[in-house]
């Protein structure tokens, strides 16, 4: 099957089953060969499984079972058991095309006054080739004296030399509050699928 980034597929238009005996078919068991971070994967009752094992699925679980396709193609496989025995793994692909990493443009800002706070969208920006929805940002703070700046979500002053999470409805909220010293600043985006490269820049005073 071909599918878009990010398609939310569900089981039941990806196969179908026929027992020649007539018997209801009790269990199905599906699996994902592809274990690349970026590809998609199988979702039962809304959560996601992993690459790599058998996943048992009931019929009554069938109808909130889905594939969720990524970057890239999966190697897909199913099998059904009339309650006597399973049937042969059937094989087959989920084909998306391949996803590209978003890019963060940032440049370094030259604070005007000691201790300036500035929005963060307005020190970096987020472009995606694809046109695939930012979904996580993540920045940093390498600057660990006690005189440089901080960052900060909804008003909290976080934590230099680790990385923190921004969902995009909390980047509105989220400032860079300067120092009395330059801060070394990195941030990076995720598309859902892949991450980019940490883009570094700083805070100058």
């Amino acid at each position: 099957m071909t599918a878009t980034h990010g398609q939310d597929i569900a089981a039941s238009n990806l196969f179908t089953v026929s027992d020649a005996d007539g018997d209801t078919i009790t269990a199905y068991q599906l699996w994902d060969s592809t274990s690349d971070p970026a590809s998609g994967h199988w979702v039962v009752g809304g959560v996601a499984q992993a690459a790599g094992i058998a996943i048992n699925v009931s019929p009554a679980q069938l109808t909130s079972t889905s594939f969720q396709s990524g970057s890239g193609s999966d190697d897909l496989w199913v099998r059904a058991n009339d309650g006597f025995t399973w049937g042969a793994w059937k094989e087959f692909h989920v084909n998306a095309p391949l996803d590209h990493a978003p890019v963060v443009t940032a440049a370094d800002f030259h604070a005007t006054v000691l201790n300036q706070n500035v929005a963060a969208t307005s020190l970096f920006s987020v472009a995606d080739a694809d046109g695939d929805s930012i979904t996580q940002y993540q920045v940093w703070d390498s600057t660990s004296s006690a005189g440089s700046g901080h960052w900060s979500i909804g008003g909290v002053a976080q934590p230099a030399s680790t990385a923190i999470n921004v969902s995009p409805a909390q980047l509105a909220g989220t400032t860079f509050q300067g120092g009395t010293v330059t801060d070394d600043l990195w941030v990076r985006a995720n598309d859902g699928m892949m991450w980019s490269a940490w883009q570094e820049f700083h805070f100058i005073v």
